[in-house]
Order: structure tokens, then sequence, then C-alpha cells
């Protein structure tokens, strides 16, 4: 995703593998998630968790990095909420 490539609203980018980063520190690590943008141009993320670190969650700056297969995506966590094994957050334009 270039910094100068026009996101649609509405897009919605499914996956399967993915961690949650506090610096070199993984905080979880994800099985399944979805990003959203929605109408105001916000950035959702819902995605279940497998494994996690609750010190490492609640520590800042975090990271949203999703694996594809020529590298990575990468989201900053603005507000994260976890219940479970589910994790809710609202996330920062994507970065390279």
């Amino acid at each position: 995703m270039g910094h100068d490539a026009p996101v649609t609203p509405g897009l919605v980018l499914r996956g399967v593998h993915a961690s949650i980063q506090w610096a070199y520190y993984p905080a979880a690590t994800i099985n399944g998630y979805t990003i959203m943008r929605d109408a105001a141009g916000a950035w959702r993320l819902r995605a279940t968790v497998i494994t996690a670190s609750a010190f490492n969650l609640r520590q800042r700056p975090l990271m949203f990095v999703a694996t594809h297969n020529k590298g990575a995506w990468y989201w900053p966590i603005e507000e994260l909420t976890q219940t479970d094994h589910t994790i809710t957050a609202r996330l920062g334009a994507p970065v390279e």
C-alpha cells in the first residue's frame, strides 16, 4: 500500500497470519483478521488472538503486522480492546 495510492472507503482486507508488535517484542499472535476502512476513512481491525502478552499489549506504540507473499503491511494501533480471544482496534494509516 503506497502512501499516494487512494484507498476506497468500505475496503475490506481479510487474512490469516498476523501479529501485534511492541517494538521488537511480540504482543499477540493472530490467526484470522479483518481490516475495514469505514466511511469516515478510519481503519478498523477485528482479529482472533492465539497467544497474547497482557503486559506487552498495554505498552505503546503497538503495530499490527499482516504478512503477505511479498512481505508485510503495517498499521500503527491507536486504540485497542481485547475481549477473550478477540481484539478490536482503531488503526492509523498504513506505513511502509
